[in-house]
């Protein structure tokens, strides 16, 4: 039956970012030179689905929807802010006949790896699965929902932390907030949720513990690299993503056949091209879309943006 079902994703960008304290939205705040939102994005477009839905509400709303104006993306709008499980209700129009999976990411994780996404999706087909949480283990779990399972990879329930009790706050495995929903099942039992929690929201994590009452197949699908379900909710978190990202970008163009001389003190960006065989000393910045051609040197003391640098062969 999988085969015959489409592939979707969903990006849930609703927030109000009141922990960002900024005047726009926090999955506009750039992590190497990009939205945060542009990460998912492109996480979503890696899995190639049938559509992509990105669900927007609140005060940025309109902010998002022109800085990511592009044909591939249907805009749904959430007009109150009542938590993540309303939030995918607003898809069930778009489902109604049809047999599909979905994706479902925050619009806040820009970590999550193209091949995780892909993994996780194959991983959730095999099973036949009516849903699969992408689950890892955190050196601190503090903020996190937490994963409570019953046997094997079944999941029987996700506790978010305010909610839970003491021996539940110490497990270490959490709920990334990313999902493979079969639809069919996911849109039929959604409703169920209440918003019986402190925050008087409808939280999507409570339909786990429906469905795996319901009709079963819930499963969890572990990763080992937890950096890839770091969420950015405050400017700590930015700062600690935009770490993680830098270091997958040096280290890209290292097994490129790019030297860096100290990379921890090199600063660049997600569109930055370097050719094999540059050298690239301290204290440099490569912004937007610069680039380096072969062999070329740059700095010490460097900033470039939007510049072409080194010499072509011929002259």
């Amino acid at each position: 039956m999988s085969g015959e079902k489409t592939l979707n994703a969903a990006i849930l960008a609703a927030g109000k970012s009141k922990r960002m304290n900024s005047r726009k939205s926090k999955v506009l705040h750039k992590i190497a030179g990009k939205p945060i939102l542009f990460y998912p994005l492109t996480v979503a477009r890696g899995i190639e689905p049938h559509k992509i839905f990105v669900i927007i509400g609140g005060p940025h709303a309109n902010d998002i929807r022109a800085s990511f104006d592009e044909e591939d993306i249907t805009f749904v709008e959430q007009p109150e802010p009542r938590g993540t499980g309303d939030a995918v209700m607003r898809l069930a129009p778009f489902f109604e006949g049809t047999k599909a999976d979905l994706l479902v990411m925050p619009g806040d994780a820009p970590l999550l790896r193209v091949e995780t996404a892909k993994e996780l999706v194959k991983f959730h087909r095999e099973k036949g699965a009516s849903a699969t949480v992408l689950t890892t283990e955190l050196p601190d779990p503090t903020g996190y929902g937490r994963i409570i399972r019953s046997s094997g990879d079944r999941i029987l329930m996700i506790v978010e932390e305010a909610d839970a009790f003491p021996e539940e706050r110490d497990i270490k495995e959490i709920n990334s907030g990313i999902y493979v929903f079969d639809t069919e099942a996911l849109f039929r039992w959604l409703p169920e949720v209440r918003p019986d929690n402190k925050q008087g929201e409808y939280y999507l994590t409570d339909v786990i513990a429906i469905l795996q009452r319901r009709v079963g197949r819930v499963y969890a699908y572990k990763i080992q690299d937890w950096t890839e379900v770091l969420g950015v909710n405050d400017r700590r978190q930015l700062s600690m993503a935009q770490e993680v990202m830098e270091r997958r970008i040096i280290d890209k163009w290292m097994e490129r056949g790019v030297t860096f001389l100290n990379p921890e003190q090199v600063y660049i960006e997600y569109d930055v091209e370097l050719g094999k065989d540059c050298v690239v000393y301290p204290f440099v910045s490569l912004l937007g879309k610069t680039r380096v051609k072969d062999g070329a040197e740059v700095g010490p003391n460097v900033v470039l943006k939007d510049q072409e640098v080194g010499f072509d062969e011929k002259s």
